[in-house]
């Protein structure tokens, strides 16, 4: 969810057509102005007309939410209308007071439907909104761990593509910067499943669940710990693959690494001379000089090397 940015002068973004509108009308005052402090006065016409056109936009949110979960919930209703309905909600929902109005007035009773749909548009939109719901919002994490959710979103891992990355999304939006949720998801085998699941073929799967894993391992040194004690780093060094171009998938696995190595236990295991962890480094930092793309990739080859193959560190597999 978005959250308005840190910075207290920047203007919060409009996030619906009345908020555009007076966006505008801010940003054209801005704009017109001789000097700093020095506002024009509007044409008394034109007030009027901006004023009657705000009246027009105004939208009862809960009303419109409302609307769309008949359209849900009516079993004539087409799989394209209910997708589409799905997608009102989301727009209104990624502002956390409309997301908590829709608990109250009874929303979550499409998400399971939702997460159980036959048509995959219907399956990623309610993962979507479970997403936004639970984005950087305690109170509607709460309801959704009541709702018994997770182990919905667990199985939906192994759904096809779409389906599984967006599921990865909407777990990591539940479970990030709440601990009652991550401790449910680690007591049904959720690290298990995110270590599983950087080892898939599915590319967008493959880095929300080592971003969900780095995440989790900066938060928690107990959480990297019990990765580490379930192989993660023997798992993520087999994912490095060495590129002569900028690799998303690579530059993940180099950062996950790199959030691992904050403990000695990881570094001894990089250590391993089967990994052959150095020469994958070596090889990434020779294809990659001097290209700019390429940045952040050399930046966490070179730490790993220092960090696990210095002369204090002894590195052994070579």
């Amino acid at each position: 969810m978005a959250s308005g940015g840190d910075n207290p002068d920047q203007p919060r973004q409009p996030r619906n057509m009345q908020g555009l509108l007076k966006f505008a009308m801010e940003a054209t005052a801005a704009e017109d102005a001789p000097a700093a402090g020095q506002l024009p006065q509007m044409d008394e016409d034109r007030r009027r007309f901006l004023e009657e056109a705000l009246k027009t936009l105004t939208v009862d949110v809960v009303q419109e939410i409302e609307k769309a979960m008949k359209t849900l919930m009516d079993p004539a209703t087409e799989e394209d209308d209910k997708a589409e309905a799905i997608d009102v909600i989301i727009d209104y929902v990624e502002d956390i007071d409309a997301a908590n109005d829709f608990f109250k007035v009874g929303g979550f009773v499409i998400i399971k439907p939702g997460l159980n749909s036959e048509n995959v548009d219907v399956r990623t939109g309610t993962l979507r909104l479970v997403g936004e719901l639970a984005q950087n919002n305690p109170t509607c994490q709460q309801h959704l761990l009541e709702a018994d959710v997770l182990p919905r979103l667990v199985e939906l891992l192994s759904d096809e593509a779409p389906v599984a990355s967006q599921a990865m999304h909407a777990i990591s939006c539940m479970v990030r910067q709440f601990e009652p949720c991550l401790a449910a998801f680690i007591d049904m085998g959720g690290l298990e499943c995110i270590l599983g699941c950087i080892q898939t073929d599915n590319e967008k799967l493959r880095i929300k669940s080592s971003f969900l894993m780095s995440a989790l391992c900066t938060e928690f040194a107990a959480v990297r710990d019990e990765f580490i004690k379930l192989n993660a780093v023997e798992r993520v060094v087999a994912s490095i693959r060495p590129s002569k171009e900028f690799d998303p998938k690579l530059e993940t696995a180099l950062s996950t690494l790199t959030v691992l190595t904050e403990s000695q236990e990881a570094i001894r295991r990089c250590q391993a001379a089967g990994l052959s962890l150095r020469s994958k480094l070596e090889s990434i930092l020779k294809l990659n000089d001097g290209k700019e793309e390429c940045l952040e990739q050399i930046e966490y080859a070179n730490t790993l090397l220092k960090r696990c193959f210095t002369d204090n560190n002894g590195g052994t597999d070579r």
